[in-house]
């Protein structure tokens, strides 16, 4: 499947910041999912009463309808599936619109199609740029790092994972990994070389987990650069850093790379 666009990325993201400048949004507690369903389309917010899916709008395209949230689960996952339904609304009106969503649609962030839209407004919508940019500079890269963004931001470690990668001026790049295969890879923009694609590596952190030879990572560990950069394939002399976290609600593992040295030396 193609790829989403960088520029329809861009408009997702643009849709996202008008509705908060419109409602003067100016801090994450400001960011009320609730008024911001109704202002955009007289939509309620019900939780409750679904069981095969997390999350399920109803609604119609000229306005008036509800968004249901399953009653379980993170608070922070909760918001953003309300966010990534709103998203549907605004992105991809329809004379009726009727969609649930699940685990498999908010891994979805790659992909050409509205699942990757929708979840591209809703990681604005909850964690816009002029908000994220200060704390993404604050610390060193790690999945910590990111547990504090996701909560102060009230919302899901992936959506935090991705906004910081969006805005970080760290040499860090994201990845994610369903069993032992490469998904997708996100490059922040410092990033310079290239994430490998196909099955991670047993000399990774992120393998050697699901080999049942180690637990997650905990924080920054170093795992040799031929064990993710395509690169770097016969270099047995440079390192890079690996923060690798399995996901159960997702059933997939994410990885934060982190070029801490320079691996040209």
């Amino acid at each position: 499947m193609a790829e989403i666009s960088h520029t329809r990325i861009q408009e997702c993201r643009r849709r996202a910041h008008e509705i908060l400048h419109k409602l003067h949004v100016e801090a994450p507690d400001e960011i009320d999912l609730e008024t911001i369903a109704w202002k955009v389309g007289r939509l309620e917010i019900q939780y409750g009463g679904i069981i095969n899916c997390d999350g399920r709008i109803i609604a119609s395209s000229t306005g008036g309808g509800r968004i249901r949230v399953r009653d379980s689960g993170s608070h922070g996952r909760q918001r953003f599936t309300i966010a990534h339904e709103i998203g549907h609304f605004v992105l991809h009106p329809s004379p009726q619109i009727d969609k649930d969503d699940g685990p498999s649609e908010f891994t979805m962030w790659h992909n050409e199609g509205e699942e990757a839209e929708a979840n591209s407004f809703a990681a604005e919508l909850l964690m816009p740029e002029f908000l994220v940019i200060t704390m993404a500079k604050k610390m060193e890269p790690s999945l910590a790092l990111v547990d504090e963004l996701a909560e102060t931001f009230t919302t899901s470690v992936l959506a935090s994972a991705i906004q910081y990668i969006n805005y970080t001026n760290e040499q860090v790049a994201l990845v994610m990994s369903k069993g032992k295969t490469i998904q997708w890879r996100k490059h922040a923009k410092n990033f310079w070389t290239r994430v490998r694609i196909g099955q991670l590596s047993p000399d990774s952190a992120a393998g050697a987990r699901l080999d049942g030879r180690a637990s997650d990572s905990n924080g920054m560990v170093v795992s040799p650069a031929y064990a993710w950069l395509s690169d770097y394939e016969y270099d047995r002399e440079h390192d890079i850093m690996e923060d690798s976290r399995y996901l159960d609600y997702y059933a997939r593992t994410i990885t934060l790379l982190w070029l801490k040295d320079d691996l040209e030396e």
